[in-house]
């Protein structure tokens, strides 16, 4: 392939970091193909030219043109050199053809312009390209992960790695367009479609745990094996399961023990693993507390034989140190939530004059009517809701759950 510039739409293809290899160290003498450009005045060429590096300019993305060769496009990469000349019959020394030429620093493409003595410096590589750079290993240059996990077998995905967003040293750039990209996918290959920092389309025919690698060299010889995050290739699939606790809420004090149960998941091939907090388990997973939490649910991880793992939700379970909610005075509200509270009375034994008989609990809801349940009975819905509670049940710190439809502020009153 000739190694020069041979028409305005092979200049985009360059621009846009398709570029052909020139490393002879020669300048390729016209022939018909330059034709294409002899034709055009030198005002043509720059209007041409304007345009491809507009819209190389135009594309921003992280390994995109304009990131790419951001250096010469903004007036930072342009190199004097005198132009290649060549004689006429007239005697003057005139460029008709823009070439593509080479130069000592490998395979850099040089593109004179007739009108000027400017020369305008590519680097498709320049990791690669460099000679004499020695390569020091470093951490810290990023991560790397699968564009999406977890996938199913036969499927395929893109590597993706990321700079380290803490790294002062390099800049985006630097990492979109100067760095060296080289991904090991234990022994398979990915399809040529990636981009620097993206891998090409990797095709899994096996179930199980796939792990990938990629080595980041950078233009000064800082070089990182990066080990991705693992990525999760399903077989058969595994759907139904539900993972539930009989309590919503305890006081560990008196219940520190919590159970949750999985059941109910389906798969074509046996169900052979259950991970519960990161640990292999059973079927049902028990748990001791013994401090008080809003809100706790463990992780669970249900895998099967053809070496398919999916995580469930687990319901969440409230724990509290004795009651959330302590009624020490009559006629004192105190909001509680909708669902279900932990409640404490505490009230004088002399409050009501006597603890014989029935005082009143009653909860007041904003512009909506509310239910009472305590135990097995529930009041009647209505904006001011009540129900009767043996006074006894009131003092010496007794405790019952009380649960309402919607929250409101309570009390006990006579």
């Amino acid at each position: 392939m000739k190694k020069k510039l041979i028409a305005s739409m092979s200049l985009m293809a360059v621009v846009g970091a398709s570029f052909w290899a020139c490393g002879e160290g020669n300048i390729n003498p016209a022939d018909t193909q330059d034709e294409l450009f002899g034709g055009m005045r030198s005002d043509e060429m720059q209007t041409e030219l304007e345009s491809v590096k507009q819209n190389c300019r135009n594309d921003t993305s992280f390994a995109g043109c304009y990131m790419r060769y951001k250096a010469y496009l903004d007036g930072g990469e342009t190199i004097e050199e005198p132009i290649v000349n060549s004689s006429d019959d007239s005697g003057s020394n005139q460029n008709p053809n823009p070439v593509l030429s080479s130069s000592s620093r490998g395979d850099i493409f040089i593109v004179t312009n007739p009108s000027s003595s400017s020369v305008l410096v590519f680097d498709p590589d320049p990791v690669s390209s460099s000679s004499g750079i020695e390569i020091v290993p470093v951490s810290g240059l990023g991560s790397c992960k699968a564009a999406t996990s977890p996938i199913s077998k036969g499927q395929s995905v893109n590597w993706k790695f990321t700079p380290n967003g803490s790294n002062t040293k390099y800049t985006a750039m630097q990492f979109a367009s100067q760095a060296d990209y080289k991904w090991n996918f234990g022994g398979l290959a990915d399809d040529g479609s990636g981009v620097r920092a993206t891998s090409g389309k990797v095709t899994y025919t096996n179930s199980g745990v796939a792990n990938a690698s990629v080595t980041v060299t950078m233009p000064d010889g800082a070089s990182e094996v990066i080990n991705c995050t693992p990525l999760q290739v399903d077989g058969d699939p595994i759907t139904g399961c539900k993972c539930t606790s009989p309590e919503p809420k305890v006081d560990y004090l008196t219940q520190p023990d919590v159970a949750w149960t999985v059941s109910g998941c389906v798969s074509a091939s046996e169900i052979t693993s259950y991970t519960w907090d990161g640990a292999a388990g059973e079927a049902t997973f028990t748990k001791t507390f013994d401090t008080a939490q809003n809100g706790y649910a463990p992780t669970l991880k249900v895998g099967n034989a053809d070496k398919t793992v999916v995580d469930v939700t687990c319901t969440t379970v409230k724990t509290t140190k004795g009651s959330e909610f302590t009624f020490e005075k009559q006629d004192t509200k105190i909001a509680l939530p909708a669902g279900e509270s932990s409640v404490e009375f505490d009230l004088p034994a002399t409050w009501h004059g006597s603890t014989e008989g029935n005082c009143t609990f009653r909860c007041d809801g904003a512009n909506q009517p509310i239910t009472i349940t305590i135990g097995t009975d529930s009041s009647k819905p209505d904006y001011s809701a009540t129900m009767s509670i043996p006074v006894a049940k009131t003092i010496n710190k007794t405790a019952m759950t009380i649960t309402l439809d919607v929250a409101a502020n309570c009390q006990v009153g006579y």
